[in-house]
């Protein structure tokens, strides 16, 4: 997919903002340890934030955040100060915070545009937090579950990012954790991937059926269950 229509894809999820917050999973706190600092007082921009799934653990430990995202609609529900811009235009000034998070939006930016803003606005001594939470396919009912879910942004363990611009990975780490979830949950889990949000009706109650048949008659679930997920967690300075 080009950059722009990816983008394009990106600014889909403030049309369920209240399901996403319910349903997607939060970042576990090894991963944030990445980050090489106290996050208290620290000024970081969380990029991509949306609703502000990472924005809210970081202003519990006090960092002094800015979210930035071009969807309004899911920014209204963050709890942050906000900005409306992009990974490739943040409108921040230069070198005016310590930390930049990308949670769960690495994939919708352009990495080569991308890069350079993110290293105008670092200060000389910031870091690059990349966090991506995803269904641990290691697991064979799960990697059964996203492929009727149509989940596309998921990356091997192996992978790590080369955004360019001058960052190096510097950490990086595996951490795996677990959601409670009924199967209603997993629905709404599907409902909030970008494969639903740019389908039709049919499509959707197409993947609808093949998940809760899947879910009770071939991997069936009774009450809630632990859904793997892992976390990749980067970390790059310049």
């Amino acid at each position: 997919m080009r950059p722009r229509a990816r983008s394009a894809h990106g600014m889909n999820f403030g049309a369920l903002a209240e399901l996403y917050d319910e349903v997607r999973p939060g970042y576990p706190a090894q991963a944030l340890e990445l980050a090489g600092r106290a996050w208290d007082g620290t000024a970081v921009c969380d990029l991509g934030a949306g609703t502000g799934i990472l924005t809210r653990t970081l202003l519990n430990a006090g960092a002094d955040v800015v979210a930035v995202d071009p969807d309004e609609a899911a920014l209204a529900r963050n709890p942050a100060p906000s900005l409306v811009g992009t990974a490739e235009a943040t409108g921040l000034a230069d070198g005016s915070v310590s930390i930049v998070t990308v949670g769960q939006a690495w994939h919708w930016f352009d990495e080569s545009r991308a890069a350079p803003e993110i290293a105008r606005i670092l200060a000389p001594d910031g870091r690059l937090l990349i966090l991506i939470n995803q269904l641990d396919v290691r697991v064979d009912w799960v990697l059964r579950l996203s492929r009727i879910m149509h989940a596309g942004d998921v990356y091997r363990p192996q992978y790590r990012p080369q955004p360019g611009a001058g960052f190096e990975l510097v950490d990086h780490a595996l951490v795996e954790f677990t959601t409670s979830i009924t199967v209603d949950g997993i629905v709404d889990l599907a409902r909030t991937r970008s494969y639903w949000l740019r389908s039709n009706e049919a499509v959707r109650q197409r993947v609808e059926d093949n998940l809760r048949g899947y879910l009770t008659h071939e991997h069936p679930i009774d009450g809630e269950v632990e859904l793997p997920y892992i976390c990749l967690a980067y970390a790059l300075e310049r």
